[in-house]
């Protein structure tokens, strides 16, 4: 009988109430197990002999049920030989309808099937592994399987230097083979992971440094899968090893990318210090881990005069100029990190153990940079104007902090003798007080309390009315008035004049139209407009359209430019006077003589009126002086063919003095002070 032919059977008989003896058997199976015949007639086989430990117990249990429920089974396990040898069989077997106390078995060979399949096995892990050694010439991985019960690793790598018999690597762990190529900071982690893939069937991947396949250390990627065959405890490990150095390379690179990109987003390009952002997390990281003995103190500063020198010296030398201010304040002993906002402004913390010598610091900072900028444009003065806010322990708000600092720079921008502004309380009050002005400005001229009031000129002989001056004022809810003081110099400061003169402007042309309709003879209005006008290219075509919207003739609108505006540049002044003679409006000039403007630019300005400050005749009652003064000044306006007028004309001995030597026209509490339009209407044009 041919043990190779599946369809062999072999038939035997089992007494199961003699100890599972086996009664009967043909020639297959001795042939089958190494039983002979003799040995089954002789009564010495039991199923136990045949059966292996782990599956005689269920077998009999099995047999037994079977037996007692008279149903067939079936199972397939492993037969132990007489030789020890086992072979894997397919059992089905029931107990006959007889009730005899015997069993018939049919086996089933399967050990040729077993065979042909691991065979086929072989060959695929063979392919398998050709298949992988092509794929492992043609690529940087490595691809890898240990046997742990020999400890012999095979691997596929072409270049290597660990000492191969083959592809083979015998006693891979029991010798540390890889300790001598993987660096020496990362075998023990190397080593941990192997124990816990070896530990339990598992799978994962771990990096490490190694030079067993490069000249010197590089980074590789190890993937594994660990498992046990035939049920056993591990015993097998395949992965692959891969290259990750590039990898490495190009995170390393993106690293090094971000934190550049990073440093360009909080830095300042020109000179290296922070900008705001970067600022601004860097200061609010000081804050909150400050040293409470210390006095932190936040410094704004500003370079007077910058424009100067790039007008006059260009752009180059105006960011030298930043840099060396930028180089000033590192090398200030108690800066701790510094920032350029925008243009020529700085904000900086500094720390010291007083508050004494954090300003002396400062104060020497400003005069080391004024010092170096003297070398190198002489013929200017060239300073720093700066204000410290000294920062409360527990304060953190770095905003705030820049605000109250800032405050107190602008509060000595204009001084020349003082280095540094110190921040008070009161700053913070002005400060709330013109946020308010100016946020409240828009909606007070749209709810009309920002109102016009007029004040008469008279003629101080015959104290006719010859005109009117026109004068914003701004009425509380309560009925009162804010001062002029109270918000006129707020809005210069911000630039919210413009708006507030044009208001004013527009209800002018709108009073005189309104006489004019009305048939009333017209006295010409003067609106003011502040300097910051004079700096506007399109100031004098607002003035024209705006006038060309009313029925208005031009030579009743007087242009009052307050003579501070004298202090810039005259060129664009005269310029801007000029074009508004042209178009038919008067010129004046209000408050002449406070000390912007001297007579000698006077005779050449494109003027019309000239309003003479009432500081000059204050005393002229009591002083020959003062009358002298102010005769011979007025003698030197009247040949420039400048008309003159008089503010603050509170007395009639004033009018007497003034009219005696011929000036005939003023303006002041003797004759009205500014009222509303309408009661000026009721007073003088609708009387």
């Amino acid at each position: 009988m041919d043990v190779n032919n599946n369809f062999d059977v072999s038939v035997i008989k089992i007494d199961l109430k003699d100890d599972c003896r086996i009664t009967k058997a043909d020639e297959f199976f001795s042939v089958l197990t190494g039983y002979t015949e003799e040995d089954v007639k002789n009564g010495k086989v039991k199923l136990s002999d045949i059966e292996s430990d782990d599956y005689r117990d269920m077998n009999v249990e099995m047999l037994l049920k079977a037996a007692e429920n008279g149903k067939p089974f079936c199972l397939r396990q492993p037969i132990v030989k007489k030789n020890g040898g086992s072979i894997f069989v397919h059992s089905v077997g029931d107990v006959p309808e007889s009730g005899e106390a015997r069993l018939v078995l049919t086996v089933c060979n399967c050990q040729a099937k077993l065979e042909a399949a691991e065979k086929a096995l072989n060959d695929e892990l063979k392919l398998q592994g050709e298949r992988l050694r092509v794929l492992s010439e043609n690529t940087d991985d490595v691809y890898f399987d240990y046997h742990a019960d020999d400890d012999v690793m095979n691997i596929t790598a072409e270049k290597t230097f660990y000492p191969l018999e083959g592809r083979s690597l015998k006693g891979y762990l029991k010798n540390s083979l890889a300790k001598e190529f993987v660096h020496s900071s990362d075998y023990d982690d190397f080593r941990s992971e192997w124990d816990k893939m070896l530990a339990s069937p598992s799978q994962g991947s771990f990096e490490f440094r190694t030079k067993a396949y490069d000249e010197k250390y590089t980074w590789y990627n190890m993937t594994y899968a660990s498992f046990g065959e035939g049920g056993k405890a591990v015993n097998k490990v395949v992965g692959r090893i891969t290259s990750i150095q590039k990898l490495k390379n190009l995170t390393r690179k993106i690293n090094k990318d971000s934190e550049y990109i990073s440093y360009l987003i909080e830095t300042d390009s020109l000179t290296g210090l922070f900008n705001r952002k970067g600022f601004a997390d860097q200061a609010k990281d000081i804050l909150e881990n400050r040293d409470e003995r210390l006095v932190y103190g936040l410094v704004y500063s500003d370079i007077n005069d910058f424009s100067y020198v790039n007008e006059n010296f260009g752009y180059e030398a105006g960011n030298k100029m930043l840099k060396d201010f930028a180089v000033c304040l590192r090398e200030t002993e108690t800066n701790l990190i510094g920032c350029r906002i925008y243009s020529d402004f700085f904000i900086g913390i500094y720390r010291a153990e007083t508050r004494e010598e954090l300003i002396r610091s400062i104060e020497q900072r400003n005069v080391n940079f004024a010092n170096l900028q003297k070398e190198q444009y002489p013929a200017s003065d060239i300073r720093i104007s700066c204000g410290i806010y000294i920062i409360p322990n527990g304060e953190n708000d770095i905003n705030a902090a820049i605000d109250n600092a800032n405050l107190a720079r602008r509060s000595v921008k204009h001084s020349s003798n003082i280095i540094c502004g110190m921040f008070s309380p009161r700053m913070k009050i002005q400060k709330v007080h013109e946020q308010t002005v100016c946020n409240e400005l828009h909606s007070a001229i749209e709810t009309r309390h920002i109102e016009m009031f007029l004040q008469p000129k008279f003629h101080l002989e015959s104290r006719t009315i010859i005109g009117a001056e026109a004068l914003a004022r701004w009425r509380n809810e309560d009925g009162t008035y804010k001062l002029p003081y109270e918000f006129i110099p707020v809005l210069e400061k911000v630039g919210y004049i413009d708006e507030l003169d044009f208001f004013i402007y527009g209800e002018a042309l709108s009073t005189l139209e309104r006489w004019k309709r009305d048939g009333k003879e017209l006295i010409p209005i003067s609106v003011n407009f502040s300097q910051h006008h004079i700096s506007q290219p399109k100031f004098v075509d607002s003035i024209v359209k705006t006038a060309d919207n009313y029925d208005v003739d031009k030579s009743n609108i007087e242009i009052e430019i307050t003579e501070s505006s004298f202090s810039g540049d005259t060129q664009t002044l005269f310029s801007v006077m000029g074009r508004l003679r042209s178009y038919g409006f008067k010129v004046s000039i209000d408050d002449f003589g406070i000390g912007y403007s001297t007579l000698s630019v006077l005779m050449n300005a494109p003027v019309d009126i000239v309003k003479i400050d009432k500081s000059f005749i204050d005393n002229i009652e009591k002083s020959k002086i003062d009358r002298d003064f102010v005769s011979n000044m007025c003698s030197l306006i009247s040949t420039a063919n400048k008309d003159i007028i008089f503010e603050g004309v509170e007395t009639d001995a004033q009018a007497e003095i003034l009219s005696t030597n011929g000036y005939t026209k003023g303006q002041g509490w003797l004759f009205d002070k500014a009222i509303p339009v309408d009661d000026f209407d009721r007073k003088y044009m609708y009387k």
